[in-house]
């Protein structure tokens, strides 16, 4: 598939590659905090939030075919890694690190951004140092050159257009109750607050060169930010894609599509950054965007966040070829998914914190090459009911949302004794049977106080052994997912809990446990695990987003 079909428009007319024989234009921007990253090097930060992202970007670019000649990057390339190269040789004023970890922290970045140095001209970006500012930005988006051989997305072109940027990112207030310096600041909204993306240096304004006619932040409110001119706002965003997607004042409607634009935004609270988008003046037919966002408006945002889920996707959804079958939606909803099946870790603490099995808690469990106590069970067992719920087939092309069939199954065996066996009599010695003639231990079993032995009766899954008698089918009743769809006959096993077939040479009887809340209010109290994920999800964890003003999903 070629990078100039990945954005194109239904209403608009399909963007091909014979009508752009270079490609879509990809620009890729790398922001950081000021006081983190813009200051003196005793004042910065030894790790740099944006720069190992780009690089990973980059690469995923062009090992996908995008040509480097369209792919623009915006970031502290050669400023941070001189910055690491002055640690290694410990030459920063009041240095607190040892050189050797700064030399491990260049190893990794270079690592990260090998192919980007490779190509890049002195191992720069093609803006770096003090070009990494908010005005830099627009100006390469809106077409104009800052100096001859300026790198920008040409104004007089319809060649698609991707931007994707990763910074730190925040909101404040746009105005007080009862005028400026009065009251109390009013509750955030899309029409009481500004969202903003932070650069490490300043924009320079209009009398520092700017070929603007007006000074960037004119139109802005920036309610007394000292740093303003470090942000980079909504509300300049949006007139930077107004811009984009228009035809050039060189160009009639007629002579020139407005061309598709697509955005990803991953910062905190990135969502609020394309909130005017979800009004309903903004669905124009007529304007192919498809802009992303890393979390909701009032949520940080992960480490790598959405971002390194979409850019794998994209890369292999360019090398698969697949042509105008996939579109931009899908291609947001299979990175989502990949997002929370790389991300399930914090959704997997959430509801460790939110429920428990004391019985299985207060029990060590023996597994071979591992202290006894140091394997927990009913970790394995969220962490694989959390997995299958993202690995499954979503229930419609309408329908993104996890299946959680696993975690329903996972509740079922736990409370009717399906998920552990009890053996019927006490025995010094840990169960055994045999293994292609061979006595072994049984794994995953731990010893009650009276001496009988408890045995989780997935442990043979979980370890990967071949299931004697079992495999291809569960114990346990098909259920239907929670979203109303069969459960299709590959998934039945993905949490195969063997019950009385774990060990059928020993005498053993079901062991029920109940899930409770641990702790608050509530503890000890019965937890439904699904309704108990599906607020975790709600309150807790960072959703990716998508907003068009585009009536109809734009092909590949």
């Amino acid at each position: 598939m070629a990078a100039a079909e990945v954005f194109s428009s239904a209403d608009c007319g399909p963007v091909r590659l014979s009508d752009h024989p270079n490609g879509a234009w990809f620009v890729l921007c790398g922001g950081e905090a000021q006081s983190l990253q813009g200051g003196p090097y005793a004042t910065r930060e030894f790790v740099h939030t944006s720069i190992p992202f780009v690089g990973e970007a980059y690469a995923a670019l062009r090992s996908a075919g995008v040509p480097m000649e369209r792919i623009i990057t915006i970031a502290q390339l050669d400023d941070y890694l001189r910055y690491l190269r002055s640690g290694v040789a410990e030459a920063i004023p009041d240095q607190q690190i040892p050189g050797h970890y700064y030399q491990e922290q260049l190893d990794r970045t270079s690592a990260s951004c090998a192919r980007w140095l490779a190509e890049s001209e002195g191992g720069r970006a093609d803006y770096d140092h003090a070009d990494v500012n908010a005005a830099t930005f627009m100006n390469v988006l809106a077409g104009k050159r800052t100096g001859a051989e300026s790198k920008v997305v040409p104004a007089d072109s319809d060649a698609p257009v991707f931007f994707g940027l990763y910074s730190h990112g925040d909101s404040h207030a746009a105005k007080r109750e009862g005028g400026e310096g009065a009251g109390e600041v009013v509750p955030h909204s899309y029409h009481s607050a500004e969202w903003f993306i932070h650069f490490p240096y300043p924009a320079p304004g209009a009398e520092e060169g700017q070929n603007n006619a007006t000074d960037m932040y004119d139109f802005v409110a920036t309610e007394g930010q000292s740093n303003h001119r470090n942000l980079l706002y909504a509300t300049q965003i949006r007139l930077a894609l107004h811009a984009l997607a228009s035809p050039s004042s060189s160009s009639s409607s007629a002579s020139r599509k407005k061309r598709p634009v697509i955005s990803l935004l991953n910062c905190c609270r990135s969502g609020g950054l394309l909130e005017f988008m979800r009004r309903p003046s903004a669905i124009q037919p007529d304007l192919a965007l498809f802009l992303m966002c890393s979390s909701q408006g009032h949520r940080d945002s992960l480490v790598s966040g959405f971002w390194s889920a979409f850019f794998s996707e994209l890369r292999d959804t360019l090398r698969r070829g697949s042509g105008s079958d996939t579109d931009m939606m899908q291609l947001f909803f299979v990175a989502e998914r990949r997002y929370h099946r790389e991300n399930k870790y914090e959704a997997l603490n959430h509801l460790k914190e939110a429920a428990f099995s004391y019985d299985i808690w207060q029990s060590e469990f023996h597994f071979s090459g591992a202290r006894v106590g140091n394997v927990d069970p009913w970790h394995l067992d969220l962490t694989a009911a959390l997995t299958t719920a993202w690995e499954s087939e979503p229930a419609s092309d309408n329908d993104n949302g996890p299946d959680w069939t696993a975690l329903e199954r996972l509740q079922q065996s736990y409370e009717t004794g399906g998920a552990f066996r009890v053996t019927t009599k006490p025995s010094a010695q840990r169960p055994t049977h045999l293994v292609r003639g061979v006595t072994q231990p049984i794994e995953g079993v731990a010893q009650l106080q009276d001496g009988r032995w408890v045995l989780w009766t997935r442990s043979r899954q979980h370890l990967g052994e071949r299931l004697s008698g079992t495999a291809g089918r569960s114990p346990l009743q098909p259920l239907e997912s929670s979203n109303g769809r069969p459960v299709h006959e590959n998934e039945k096993t993905q949490l195969l809990f063997e019950g009385d077939e774990v060990a059928p040479e020993l005498a053993t009887q079901p062991y029920r446990v109940r899930i409770t809340a641990w702790k608050g209010s509530n503890a000890g109290r019965s937890v439904d695990l699904v309704e108990t994920i599906k607020r975790i999800y709600a309150d807790k964890i960072a959703i990716p987003g998508q907003v068009t003003c585009h009536r109809q999903p734009a092909p590949l």
